[in-house]
């Protein structure tokens, strides 16, 4: 040590004098050496790393001094002409490294920015995919590191540079005081991309991917309490879009909770999701004729559930739950005749049901021994009621049509996809009934589908 403080000595004495030809030789002939031991001694790096990117400076000792300590699986060197030709050689010398352990790219300086770098690196991305990688920011011109930086830090490399006590008088570092510090990703840290790719994966109904996220976003923030609150939203979407209510309110109250312990905003939104899921987990059962609120809602959630299947394009499921939604509907109309749709005591209406569907079908059917979907709209034509008020036989048949082409699809009873234009077809029906329901019951339908409609963050 006492030999390289000497050295160092000289070396600065000949850099202040401007001796710049014998300093450099007395630098890498006998003070460089010692410099590498020191530094090697004292910078232990345990992480194995496939690859080293260095956007290089007119530099060599520094790049010497990492690749030897962390002896990565390969090098990329990013640096202009004049590095290549006058220091490249002496690193590939110095570090040992064969053809087969490293690349090069070339940069212009000339009118260089950020995009130039960020080009270069994601043209290597194929190389570095499912890689440990270790982005250098010591050297290079400052747009270099600035933009290497910022492609590290986007594309979750790790970052480090080579620290150093700073000479003022000659503007330059001083030789022996090297060390490595490891950069924290302020993406790994704050969990910037991530947390936007999980809200990403949960605004698009893919709640087990956005689990995936926020579970691991948690462990790698420095403050993961808002995270914690959107992981319960996410779990409780998760179970809701199941139908698993009971889940659903626990995980929402939950969220709700810790926004309150933690004195962090909440959408409001969520308090009128609880509000829903409240009632839809108060233990009722629909069609039973006691609670036609109870009833709607259920209607209304099973419809916003469709919705969120047709936003992520999956019409066929959208369809389906249509379809038992306009179930629903006819059931919990039925029961107010004391008609029970598995054991339907109507022999009464047998007449005038022939003649409903001698008009619509051109046949004459006989009562059915269980009410379908569209038995039970007949028999709600049959009865006046205020869903079909003002009805022709003409609307039925349309209606029945609607309801016709999802029958002969793939998801009932045919071979073909449905497709887009049955599902805007369901829609319109179902959300007019709903809407006629909401009339009937006093309930405004834009604030019962805000209920049951999950919040965007």
């Amino acid at each position: 040590m006492q030999e390289l403080n000497v050295l160092r000595d000289n070396w600065l004495q000949l850099i202040r004098k401007g001796s710049y030809g014998e300093a450099d030789e007395l630098f890498w002939n006998r003070l460089f050496p010692l410099v590498e031991r020191n530094f090697l001694e004292k910078n232990k790096v345990n992480t194995a790393y496939d690859w080293l990117v260095l956007p290089c400076g007119l530099e060599a000792s520094y790049y010497i001094l990492l690749i030897k300590a962390l002896k990565p699986g390969r090098v990329y060197f990013l640096g202009t002409e004049e590095f290549y030709s006058n220091y490249l050689d002496k690193i590939i010398e110095r570090t040992g490294l064969k053809p087969s352990q490293y690349i090069t790219d070339k940069i212009d300086y000339d009118e260089l920015d950020i995009a130039d770098v960020y080009e270069k690196i994601r043209r290597k991305l194929d190389l570095f995919l499912g890689k440990k990688i270790l982005m250098d920011l010591t050297r290079g011109k400052r747009i270099m590191s600035v933009g290497a930086g910022i492609v590290g830090a986007f594309f979750g490399f790790d970052l480090v540079y080579l620290d150093e006590a700073w000479a003022d008088d000659i503007k330059r570092g001083i030789p022996g005081t090297e060390k490595i510090v490891m950069v924290r990703n302020p993406f790994d840290v704050f969990g910037d991309l991530e947390l936007r790719e999980a809200r990403d994966f949960l605004n698009h109904h893919n709640y087990g991917a956005a689990l995936a996220l926020y579970k691991r976003i948690k462990l790698k923030i420095l403050d993961p309490r808002s995270v914690e609150i959107e992981e319960s939203i996410s779990e409780s979407y998760m179970h809701w879009n199941s139908f698993n209510f009971k889940a659903a309110y626990l995980k929402m109250k939950n969220a709700v909770s810790k926004a309150e312990q933690y004195n962090i905003k909440i959408n409001n939104e969520i308090l009128k999701n609880i509000k829903a899921l409240e009632l839809l987990n108060s233990g009722q059962k629909p069609d039973d004729g006691k609670n036609t609120t109870f009833d709607l809602h259920v209607v209304v959630d099973l419809y916003a559930n469709a919705m969120r299947k047709s936003e992520i394009g999956l019409f066929e499921d959208a369809i389906s739950r249509l379809y038992r939604v306009l179930e629903l509907i006819s059931q919990s109309r039925l029961v107010h005749y004391n008609i029970d749709t598995h054991t339907p005591e109507i022999n009464k209406y047998s007449e005038e049901y022939k003649l409903f569907t001698k008009e619509v079908y051109g046949f004459e059917k006989e009562l059915p021994a269980e009410i379908g979907l569209k038995d039970g709209y007949a028999l709600l034509f049959i009865l006046k009621d205020y869903l079909l008020e003002h009805y022709t036989f003409h609307e039925m048949q349309q209606m029945f049509g609607v309801i016709r082409a999802r029958d002969m699809s793939i998801i009932a009873h045919g071979l073909q996809l449905a497709g887009e234009k049955v599902f805007v077809n369901m829609n319109n029906l179902a959300r007019m009934f709903i809407q006629r329901m909401c009339v009937k019951e006093g309930k405004n339908f834009n604030e019962l589908m805000q209920e049951h409609t999950f919040v965007k963050l």
